[in-house]
């Protein structure tokens, strides 16, 4: 399997066993790092389709397409004979539930230096997709195929959680197979940092959603939403998903949300190589848990914003690659600035977990035109705009520019992704597939 990239100079001491809240505490802060230390990683998942069929790519489909990174000098992971990822000299190639294809970019002290690993992956995913006779798109939900049109990866991980989830939520396997999604992570200088960051980017989380918003198709017809996406990760396992433990909270405190990490059921943890089934166990129970199983444990919390060896904010559908970086972007400027961080803090919604589920729902269903909870969905996400802008102006002035798709859709436009494509496509699923192909 492949790690995670790693984001440290060096190997770090781990606790000893069995691992407990404080112990998650310890494994958090050894990953702070001295702000000129900072960067920025992202991630992106794209929707593979058969140029042939208009379907979406089978297992067998996928590991031609993983065949062809391995053969332009990456290294392949193996679970038995299959390859489930493959790591470049720029990132990793790994796979989804449903064969979605997601990209994990080194962290990077520099935009420009993501925008340059992006591209290279882009290239050498056209080169795969040409070779498998296939196409990518850039939207938040499959708009075309049906749940029972998806073709599951083999892969341990995915194993073990199809059959649970279901359990957990009407729309769990919607959310493995159809979803795709933008991600961006940011590091920390201490707790007290790692905790204002948290906070913020699960309390901006609807508003960055409705910015990104881009699914309003699934089935092949409109769902009235402008993130279908959204919405499906509302009916999914309320134990690990919707707002992080105590990111609501005034203050934060670290030690009581590695406590509530602890009580999460697990799902796996790794021994001799292979997962073990555990669920759904709480963390805190299992007898041979160490602190070698931690990494795994906070893999498993799908949470708006969530807490690995860095803040890994999570919230927008797939979009086209300007807009990643773009969410790359906001995210430096509003956290990496000082000033752009407090005056984030004072303006990101304040609720409580009803509340916050409530502008959840709204975000999913209107977007940015979205009102709930006393929320302007809009005039919130313009700030959110502004400030990062004026961030990454005082940080890193030659960054401001990839920012431009949100100055434009934000501030200017008051739309999203999902609003351009209603607009262009007619609300026809199908041209829309052809609009937001990327490769």
């Amino acid at each position: 399997m492949l790690g995670a990239i790693p984001r440290a100079d060096g190997p770090l001491a781990e606790p000893v066993c069995p691992a407990g809240a404080d112990d998650l505490c310890a494994y958090l802060e050894a990953h702070a790092k001295p702000p000129g230390a900072w960067r920025v990683g992202l991630e992106y998942e794209l929707l593979g389709y058969d140029r042939r069929t208009q379907r979406r790519l089978s297992r067998d489909d996928v590991q031609r397409l993983l065949q062809t990174f391995v053969q332009r000098g990456g290294i392949p992971a193996y679970e038995e004979t299959a390859v489930v990822g493959v790591r470049m000299p720029y990132g990793d190639v790994t796979l989804e539930p449903g064969g979605q294809v997601e990209f994990s970019g080194l962290p990077e002290s520099s935009l420009a230096a993501c925008a340059a690993a992006l591209d290279r992956f882009l290239d050498d995913l056209r080169d795969a997709a040409q070779a498998s006779d296939a196409f990518f798109v850039a939207m938040g939900f499959d708009p075309v195929c049906g749940l029972d049109q998806q073709s599951w990866i083999r892969k341990q991980r995915y194993a073990i959680m199809r059959p649970y989830l279901a359990l957990r939520g009407g729309h769990a396997w919607d959310m493995m197979t159809r979803t795709a999604a933008i991600q961006t992570s940011l590091d920390y200088a201490d707790a007290i940092d790692l905790g204002r960051k948290y906070t913020v980017a699960t309390r901006l989380g609807p508003i960055v959603a409705a910015m990104f918003a881009n699914s309003p198709f699934a089935d092949g017809v409109a769902t009235g939403l402008k993130t279908t996406r959204y919405a499906v990760w509302l009916d999914t396992d309320p134990d690990r998903t919707g707002p992080g433990p105590g990111s609501l909270e005034e203050p934060f405190d670290l030690h009581r949300y590695a406590e509530a990490v602890m009580a999460i059921p697990a799902l796996f943890v790794e021994r001799d190589g292979r997962l073990r089934d555990v669920a759904p166990t709480r963390f805190d129970k299992i007898a041979d848990r160490s602190s070698a199983d931690l990494p795994l444990l906070l893999s498993t919390v799908f949470t708006e914003a969530r807490l690995r060896e860095y803040v890994e904010v999570r919230s927008p559908d797939s979009c086209d690659p300007a807009l990643v970086l773009a969410h790359a972007a906001l995210w430096k400027g509003l956290c990496y600035d000082a000033a752009s961080l407090e005056a984030a803090l004072s303006f990101a919604p304040r609720l409580d977990r009803p509340g916050f589920r409530r502008l959840q729902m709204a975000v999913a269903r209107d977007g940015l035109a979205a009102r709930s909870e006393g929320v302007d969905v809009a005039a919130v996400a313009a700030l959110a705009v502004q400030a990062a802008h004026d961030g990454l102006r005082r940080i890193a002035p030659h960054e401001v520019a990839y920012l431009d798709p949100l100055v434009h859709n934000v501030l200017e436009e008051r739309t999203s992704p999902a609003d351009l494509t209603l607009r262009e496509s007619g609300a026809d699923p199908w041209k829309a597939l052809r609009l937001r192909t990327v490769v």
